[in-house]
């Protein structure tokens, strides 16, 4: 959703620009392109309705994030497993979070930003390092186990 959220922003929360730009680029018979129009609308709604023009999540993400993080936490007292994964990523997670400045101070969020700022990135064309591929790595692998638990849980 992060994607989308910039993607729609990008195109000025406008549905005639993501209509030509985005659903008018997925061939025919692909997808049902009227309930994706329709989609697109309701997030710009949205969007819109909680102030999001310029930045920020929408209220239901950011709810899916906070069920992410309190997975986490459970796991890491319960799962001998996710506590190796997340304790691989525990340097990563901290360094994002300073970097951060104050703006996350949540591992789950720090992954998830990590994980899309390394995707803009690479979308973008600009250089990735080897610490940088390194931490989205460990992040992607906090977030697969998360992923996978809170698939299991529903």
């Amino acid at each position: 959703m992060y994607q989308t959220e910039l993607l729609i922003r990008n195109f000025d929360l406008d549905i005639e620009k993501v209509k030509l730009h985005v659903i008018g680029n997925i061939p025919e018979g692909k997808t049902d392109k009227e309930a994706l129009e329709a989609w697109y609308v309701e997030v710009i709604d949205q969007m819109k309705a909680e102030g999001l023009q310029a930045n920020g999540h929408l209220s239901y993400v950011q709810t899916e994030v906070k069920t992410l993080s309190d997975l986490s936490l459970r796991l890491l007292s319960e799962n001998e497993d996710y506590r190796q994964v997340f304790n691989a990523a525990r340097p990563s997670i901290r360094a994002s979070i300073m970097a951060s400045e104050g703006k996350v101070g949540d591992p789950v969020q720090a992954c998830l930003n990590g994980v899309f700022g390394f995707l803009l990135a690479r979308m973008n064309g600009n250089p990735i390092g080897d610490e940088q591929q390194e931490w989205a790595e460990h992040f992607g692998n906090v977030l697969s186990y998360l992923n996978y638990h809170h698939g299991n849980t529903k």
